[in-house]
């Protein structure tokens, strides 16, 4: 009798066999779109990300400096299935230069800048590409570092007289007014920043009132202008905000996360605090996360070190001191995801041109309300950093820089934090570590970002033609990094010039890495290809939503 031989399991494994390698290689799914360039100066390349509602794409093809010239914009709109929709070409005469960009569900919104005291914006119809330009006359004369559009209404936050202001711009009426409680404060404009799902604008002022009366207001507007909520507390000695990133919860209070250094002057960062502020402009639940209790603070250590390095803070601690940690840290935007708050840190060291003739001279941060936003330093000396017409990266913080220092010339990362907050209460459920392999910048952009689901946090960064990351349970450090070639990379190509423009969270489970490149063919010298990338990175095998 022959022996019948069932070889179903035997071709499951050898299917299992071949598949494995194949769905490790696909944690993070790779799609890139190239935009051609003529030269490595041809034309600033822009992008004006949009959540679910897709990127855009602005080619500035004029740069230069001359007046009453004729501007050719290339517009290029990507749909969230990362697609391109449509690519429109639109002529701007006296467009100024392109400052900040935000969105809302029908239209893009552009801030452009002429000349010192006159603005414009140009609105997109995200449909069909269909635009117009509104003027704005600077009666205020004001100098802006902050741009909020929704539903046709716009708000400026910046400087004025050295004072902070906030003007609201009605598009269809044309109708402007001064937010109240702002101007008449002494001091520095350092968040502004509005939640559609609320339709809330929030302001944050450093406040000096007097030589030793200083403090913090956070404000709270609606779409009309009003003071919905408004909140002080006056500098503290032991403590100090130092950045803030707000949103509203489910029951309309304002939960504000940031980071905070000991002393009421300090840089150096300790901890990231949060805090809520509830309608009748009370600060509730007040919580301050020294690093150093942080449970993965250590876990990059090896056994001998980590334990030395804990015994000792476990020893102060029980001694009710505080160990000054001394951090230069860099965070990243808030990511809302699988119903909580990720918020990514970054560990830095910046390099600085150190001389007699650095800007921003001050006594504190207090008394000098135009101390610019790493934005606004480089779009308004630009020629001090790269060339006209080279690419600028979209990630630039928008943190103000510190007034006694000049603008960095590279960023050393040395390791990120991920911390996974509750969305209505802002209270830490989760911290994991990633330590950076030589990740360098020449500007201060975001370059390490995650993604966290319920069980696992996914850390990623961007360096060239590689990508690097590392997957770990959340509450759980692994050192299990992994690298990956860019398919976007060619064994017969050698990449000549790379501008990075770091890696950020777009939404969902996908992230956006941008750049230009200068690329040479090894057998011919002389064939050169110049482009503009754009590369979607989606996260854990998920096809792409349309």
């Amino acid at each position: 009798m022959k022996r019948i031989i069932n070889i179903f399991p035997i071709l499951l494994n050898l299917i299992l066999l071949i598949l494995i390698p194949s769905v490790h290689a696909q944690t993070f799914e790779e799609h890139t779109l190239k935009f051609p360039m003529m030269h490595e100066y041809d034309g600033a390349y822009q992008i004006s990300q949009m959540g679910d509602k897709g990127l855009l794409v602005l080619r500035n093809r004029y740069a230069g400096e001359k007046s009453n010239v004729i501007s050719e914009i290339q517009m290029t709109y990507v749909k969230s299935s990362f697609q391109k929709k449509w690519t429109k070409d639109i002529s701007l005469n006296h467009y100024g230069d392109f400052k900040l960009n935000t969105y809302d569900d029908e239209f893009a919104y552009f801030l452009m800048q002429a000349n010192k005291n006159n603005y414009q914006v140009l609105r997109i119809r995200l449909e069909d590409g269909a635009h117009k330009v509104f003027y704005y006359k600077n009666v205020e004369k004001m100098t802006v570092d902050y741009f909020e559009a929704h539903n046709n209404v716009c708000f400026f936050g910046g400087h004025a007289e050295n004072r902070p202001i906030v003007t609201r711009w009605d598009l269809d009426s044309d109708k402007r007014n001064i937010l109240p409680s702002v101007h008449q404060i002494k001091g520095g404009l350092y968040c502004m920043e509005f939640d559609p799902k609320s339709d809330m604008l929030t302001v944050v002022v450093k406040a000096q009132m007097t030589s030793i009366h200083r403090g913090l207001y956070i404000l709270d507007y609606s779409m009309d202008g009003l003071i919905d909520k408004q909140y002080f507390e006056e500098l503290q000695r032991d403590y100090n905000y130092q950045t803030f990133r707000p949103y509203h919860n489910s029951k309309g209070q304002l939960v504000m996360l940031g980071t905070y250094g000991l002393g009421n002057l300090s840089d150096e960062t300790q901890g990231i605090y949060s805090m809520i502020i509830s309608k009748n402009g009370y600060r509730m639940h007040p919580k301050f996360y020294d690093f150093s209790f942080f449970k993965n603070f250590y876990s990059h250590l090896d056994e001998k070190q980590k334990e030395k390095s804990e015994a000792k803070f476990h020893k102060r601690r029980e001694k009710d001191k505080i160990t000054p940690l001394r951090l230069e840290i860099m965070p990243n935007r808030l990511q809302f995801m699988n119903n909580q708050v990720v918020f990514v840190v970054n560990d830095v060291t910046f390099i600085y041109p150190f001389n007699d003739q650095a800007k921003y001279l001050s006594d504190g941060f207090y008394s000098k309300a135009e101390v610019p936003t790493y934005t606004s330093f480089v779009q308004n000396y630009e020629n001090m950093i790269r060339r006209k017409g080279e690419f600028i990266p979209m990630n630039l913080l928008d943190e103000k820089m510190k007034d006694h220092l000049p603008f960095p010339i590279e960023c050393n990362f040395n390791r990120s934090f991920a911390c996974g907050f509750d969305y209505e209460t802002g209270e830490l459920k989760w911290d994991n570590t990633y330590v950076t392999r030589n990740l360098k910048t020449e500007m201060p952009i975001e370059s390490v970002t995650a993604y966290a689901d319920n069980r696992k946090v996914a850390f990623l960064h961007v360096n060239r033609d590689n990508f690097f990351y590392k997957i770990s349970d959340r509450l759980k450090y692994t050192n299990n990094l992994k690298v990956v070639s860019l398919q976007d990379y060619s064994p017969g190509k050698e990449v000549k010039k790379f501008t990075s423009g770091g890696v950020q969270h777009w939404y969902s489970n996908h992230f956006i890495f941008t750049g230009t490149k200068t690329v040479k063919t090894l057998y011919n010298q002389k064939e050169k290809e110049n482009y503009f990338f754009l590369t979607c990175l989606s996260y854990s095998n998920r096809v792409l939503s349309e």
